[in-house]
């Protein structure tokens, strides 16, 4: 993250600023893009026929939490490059706040679910009564290993892995092997280490721009968010390489995104901190 940010603050009083601003945020809307056609597709496959409103929503729970992130972002970029320079009406401020908390929500129920599903995916798995896959061929199950879900078809059925034992998948009709489930087992931990880790480091946002509102640009606090905002972002890139070691990079590569722009925020924070420590200075010395 320092790394990150020492390139950014080279660059940020040049031209070129706004213009990594305006890449970074169409990346990220590119990135959602391939959110919500990767949730849309993994419906086929992971939602039963019966399946309800609310099963939808949870299946396109990563489409509605980077819509939350997003908005977030904004807010935040508003609030740290704005808000310095002239504050904001208290009608406004009312306004952003529902928003803020409209998104918190929106994130904190992505740690719900992903917290259910991490307790289903450890606790009791159901085994499969069959011992040959194609023997699913007319019960609507798809094969599950690795995120690649594969519909076990008489075309399919016979090119999948063979195993001694296959498991059910908790809340879906999905079939895979021990070591299959394994590795969901440990997908299910990242998932809910890295929402839980995000929500955390918005909180902690949230905080230090509430802090340089008031006034307080250093001390204890203002010190132990940069400290733990740091060690969570180094929580989350090495989640983001754990996904690459399994072959899914755009995971890794989302994570530098959004911690890229988090370091702008973080730019604009110290640039919004300077700025009050100045106007003190100056007050100090025409009070003499």
């Amino acid at each position: 993250m320092t790394v990150v940010r020492a390139a950014i603050i080279s660059l940020h009083d040049g031209p070129a600023y706004p213009w990594m601003k305006a890449v970074l945020y169409t990346l990220l809307l590119a990135n959602f893009g391939y959110y919500v056609i990767d949730d849309w597709a993994r419906t086929s496959f992971s939602l039963a026929d019966t399946a309800g409103f609310y099963d939808y929503v949870k299946q396109f729970n990563t489409s509605l939490d980077e819509v939350a992130w997003f908005t977030l972002l904004l807010i935040f970029e508003l609030e740290t490059y704005l808000l310095d320079e002239s504050g904001w009406s208290p009608r406004i401020t009312r306004v952003v706040m529902v928003i803020k908390l409209i998104t918190f929500f929106l994130i904190g129920h992505t740690l719900y679910v992903n917290s259910i599903a991490l307790a289903q995916i450890l606790g009791p798995v159901s085994a499969s009564a069959v011992s040959d896959l194609c023997d699913l061929t007319n019960a609507g199950q798809s094969w599950l290993f690795n995120l690649d879900y594969i519909s076990i078809t008489t075309d399919s059925c016979g090119a999948l892995p063979q195993a001694p034992q296959y498991w059910e998948i908790p809340g879906e009709p999905v079939v895979t092997s021990s070591a299959g489930l394994e590795l969901a087992r440990k997908f299910a931990w990242c998932d809910f280490m890295e929402t839980a880790a995000w929500l955390s480091v918005g909180a902690a946002m949230e905080a230090a721009i509430r802090l340089t509102d008031r006034g307080v640009t250093s001390g204890v606090i203002v010190a132990s968010l940069r400290w733990l905002k740091l060690c969570l972002y180094a929580l989350i890139l090495g989640l983001g390489a754990y996904w690459a070691v399994y072959g899914h990079w755009v995971y890794l590569w989302d994570e530098l995104l959004w911690i890229f722009g988090f370091a702008f925020l973080e730019i604009n924070l110290d640039g919004w901190r300077d700025e009050i420590d100045t106007e003190t200075a100056n007050t100090r010395v025409r009070k003499r």
